[in-house]
């Protein structure tokens, strides 16, 4: 994966003998669509949950004391933006912690991949999910998740 990243313009995918998916490379090493193209991916670009939450169970709702995890993508000019320093400026009574992050760069386009945990009430939240969609930046909710440490007590 790291000599098609470094050398290669265009991608194939095959899965069971069929183009499970093609494009760019930027394309689909930024937002690979297929589950086999994201196991591929996550060899070379860590797409694991930091070892504090690895285990951890993972809720689409709301669980109190949870982190809600976000996995976002920066692409070009935005790899190098402030817009997470934004985020926390204008959204008020959010909390945001950086859980992983990693620059990288294909075919002199800047990329970055952060996985992010955000606390605070729904609203403040939702506010800051908008902020980011505004912001042309891709972002994924992993979901709600307790750190593995913090469930025992």
């Amino acid at each position: 994966m790291q000599v098609i990243k470094e050398i290669c313009d265009k991608v194939a995918v095959i899965s069971n003998g069929v183009i499970a998916e093609k494009g760019s490379v930027l394309d689909v090493f930024t937002n690979p669509q297929h589950e086999i193209t994201k196991e591929f991916i996550s060899v070379l670009l860590s797409n694991d949950l930091p070892a504090a939450f690895r285990g951890s169970e993972i809720s689409t709702e709301r669980v109190e004391g949870a982190l809600l995890l976000l996995r976002l993508i920066f692409l070009g000019d935005r790899a190098d933006d402030p817009v997470l320093a934004e985020m926390i400026r204008n959204c008020h009574g959010i909390e945001c912690t950086m859980l992983f992050g990693n620059l990288d760069e294909i075919h002199g386009v800047p990329f970055g991949r952060f996985i992010v945990g955000l606390s605070g009430s729904e609203q403040a939240i939702q506010n800051a999910l908008n902020f980011l969609s505004g912001k042309d930046v891709r972002v994924e909710v992993i979901g709600y998740v307790r750190r593995n440490n913090s469930a025992v007590d």
